[in-house]
Parts: C-alpha cells; sequence; structure tokens
C-alpha cells in the first residue's frame, strides 16, 4: 500500500494532469472527473497555486444556475520552457519551446558525432540553449532527446545505434545529466514524433496512430547512413507510445526489401536520386503505403502522421496511402482514415523530444511498475530545488 506522502504526491499529479488535459477547468470539475473529495482538491489545489504550478484564468461564464461562478483554471504559461534535441551522426536540429507548445527559438547545425562524442555534443548544445534562455528570465525545466537507433527510455540507455557507433547499451541520459546538470529524458527519434502529437496537439490523444518518420539522408552533407530516404514509425495506442518487449516497436522494413536493398526493395544505389527523381520517389511511397497499409488495418489505427522530410516532398503521398488501405480493407465497413503531415516538418524529432519531456512533467507516478521513474510533481519538485527557486 503506498504511504500518505506518495499518494499526496500521486492525487497532487494527478490534479495536475487535469488541469493542463483540460485548461479552463474547475476544481470542482477536477473533483468529479478524478472522483476526489473537493476537499483534498482544494487543500493540493492550494499547494500547486502557491507554487505558480497553476494559475487562476478568470470565472467561468458558460456555467449554469445560480451560485458563485467557478474559477477556470489552468497551467501557468510561464511556468518554464524545456529545451528538444535531435541528434544525428551528422546534424542536430534544437528547440526551445514553453510547456504550451510555443516555439520560443530554434537553432541546427551539421557536424560529425559518434559514440566517443555524443555525451559531449549534447553538452554543448544545452549550453548554447541555456544562453537563449537566461535572455528570457525563464526556467529551463529540462531536455529531451531524440536519438536513432533502440532507446531504452525508462533506464535511459541508447541500446544500439548504427549510425552512432553504439553496439552496447549507453547510459547516455544519465551521462548527459551528470555533465550538464539537467533533467533529462531520451527516446528512439520516430517514438518523438508520437511526443510531439500527445503534448502539444491534445485533440491527437483521442486516436491509436502511427508517426512516419522520413528523412533524406543524402540531403545532409558529411552523413555515413546509406543514401536515400530512412523511415522510422511511431505506434501511439491509448495515448502510450509503444515500446515493444525489446523496444524495437516500429523499427521498419518493408515486405520486398532484400539485404542488398536495405528498407525498400529499391535497390540502395538508386536511392542517391531521391528525392529529386519524382517518379522514383512515387515507386518507394506506393511501396511505403502498401507496408503502412497492412499495419494500419490489421491493428485498426485510425490515424497516420507523416513527419521529418516528409511533408517537404509530399509528391502523391496521401494518395496512395487511401489507395493503399482501402485495397487492403476487406470489409464494407465505412472508416474515418486521417492523414496528415506534421506541421513541425523537419523539426518533428526536436519538437517531439520537447513533447516528451512536458509529457514527463505532467505525468502521474506509478504505484507499481516504473516506480523508480522520476515524473509528474516529484519531477517538478526536484527541478526547482535543483534551480535554487
Amino acid at each position: 500500500m503506498a504511504d500518505s506522502n506518495r499518494l499526496h504526491s500521486i492525487n497532487t499529479s494527478r490534479i495536475i494532469r487535469a488541469i493542463w488535459l483540460n485548461p479552463g477547468i474547475s476544481r470542482i470539475k477536477v473533483a468529479e472527473i478524478l472522483d476526489l473529495d473537493r476537499s483534498t482538491v482544494t487543500k493540493i489545489m492550494q499547494g500547486i497555486l502557491d507554487r505558480g504550478i497553476v494559475v487562476t484564468a478568470g470565472k467561468n461564464r458558460q456555467q449554469s444556475g445560480v451560485g458563485r461562478r467557478q474559477i477556470n483554471l489552468e497551467i501557468n504559461p510561464d511556468l518554464g520552457v524545456v529545451l528538444g534535441l535531435e541528434i544525428q551522426d551528422a546534424r542536430f536540429t534544437a528547440v526551445i519551446a514553453t510547456v504550451s507548445g510555443e516555439v520560443l527559438h530554434t537553432f541546427d547545425g551539421i557536424g560529425k558525432v559518434s559514440r566517443e562524442g555524443l555525451v559531449s555534443h549534447a553538452v554543448s548544445l544545452i549550453e548554447r540553449a541555456r544562453e537563449f534562455v537566461a535572455g528570457t528570465g525563464k526556467i529551463l525545466l529540462g531536455v529531451g532527446i531524440g536519438l536513432p537507433g533502440i532507446v531504452d527510455p525508462y533506464a535511459g540507455l541508447l541500446i544500439r545505434s548504427n549510425s552512432l557507433g553504439v553496439r552496447e547499451p549507453y547510459a547516455v541520459r544519465d551521462e548527459v545529466s551528470k555533465r550538464s546538470g539537467e533533467y533529462v529524458f531520451i527516446e528512439n527519434d520516430a517514438n518523438c514524433c508520437c511526443w510531439a502529437e500527445l503534448a502539444f496537439r491534445k485533440s491527437a490523444r483521442a486516436r491509436n496512430f502511427i508517426a512516419v518518420l522520413g528523412e533524406f539522408r543524402d540531403l545532409v552533407s558529411g552523413s555515413t547512413a546509406p543514401h536515400g530516404i530512412a523511415v522510422g514509425l511511431g505506434l501511439t495506442v491509448r495515448e502510450r507510445v509503444l515500446h515493444g518487449d525489446h523496444f524495437t516497436a516500429g523499427e521498419f522494413r518493408a515486405v520486398g526489401a532484400t539485404p542488398e536493398s536495405g528498407q525498400f526493395s529499391v535497390p540502395c544505389s538508386r536511392f542517391r536520386e531521391l528525392p529529386d527523381n519524382r517518379a522514383l520517389l512515387r515507386e518507394v511511397y506506393a511501396e511505403l503505403c502498401d507496408n503502412l497499409a497492412l499495419l494500419m488495418n490489421t491493428v485498426d489505427f485510425t490515424k497516420i502522421v507523416f513527419t521529418g522530410d516528409l511533408p517537404a516532398n509530399r509528391e502523391n503521398l496521401e494518395e496512395a496511402m487511401r489507395r493503399s488501405i482501402a485495397g487492403n480493407w476487406v470489409y464494407d465497413l465505412e472508416r474515418e482514415i486521417e492523414i496528415e503531415f506534421s506541421e513541425y516538418g523537419n523539426r518533428s524529432v526536436s519538437m517531439g523530444a520537447a513533447g516528451l519531456f512536458v509529457e514527463k512533467l505532467f505525468s502521474v507516478p506509478d504505484i507499481a511498475d516504473r516506480f523508480q521513474e522520476l515524473v509528474g510533481f516529484d519531477l517538478y519538485e526536484r527541478i526547482i530545488a535543483a534551480k535554487g527557486r
């Protein structure tokens, strides 16, 4: 059984999360949806109002009946900012955003990085971000990092990354956190694209969806990765990103691919022509969509979001996706399938890495399972204490 301090932390996190997901909600409504006594909510609310986590946002003008108007609540827009990083072997992108997803600053660049210099590289990017944040007078709450390869986000391990030269588990999160002094979460780059949708586009939480990260590696000078398009998937079921038992969920390889051809049946030697060769691009998209349609229909995903370089190189992608889904479907039942192109484009991963940190900040600690993971109100309290606030 959870002790009283643990229970208080859990309930505090539940209340904060309810307000984050439902901006403008009242105390009474919070108590109703969480099935908590109003007195419990009132007591906890006073504490998080005093700490500046939540602020009042006027009175409810839509309230019916008589009596005192209920006070609307929302997360403090000036709570702090988060840094989202995407680090590849030859380039990086960075986003500094508020907890509501407003982008305040971005920067990017190229430069070779491998396992040996990965942590130093990440720390240098954090230092660069700190310089900007210092000028805003805001607090840098923490950092999310999207990385290519197999990632255990709970233990903070980069298990394997071919492009970064990682062949055995590497404690990236702990090393970056220790050297930077910041709280850090890491995640697979394609999975980050799911977190961007979940954290900053609340309507996405209503659907099970696939995020398709497509990046044209031949657009990046100095990369040792194969030329052409690299594809990874992020899978979201019931508002949770699916990692799989070996943290390899979302690794993509077309059914017709061979060891010589890479991820698709198209020979690697032709990938140098992408994305400029539009006929070849349509061919690759057709194969991509046929493989995605099988997954969409089998698992009953009802939304797919194309991210990375794909929004800027759409060609016939939406048409091909709808055609493949219809061709793979066996029933005469109507289904509403949403096909979207991420507004974040080639910053989808870094934006999602920021979203990952925001999601952890507004999560609820588990009583069991990943009991040791620091999230929610406990995470915020540790951050504030470390910042001397």
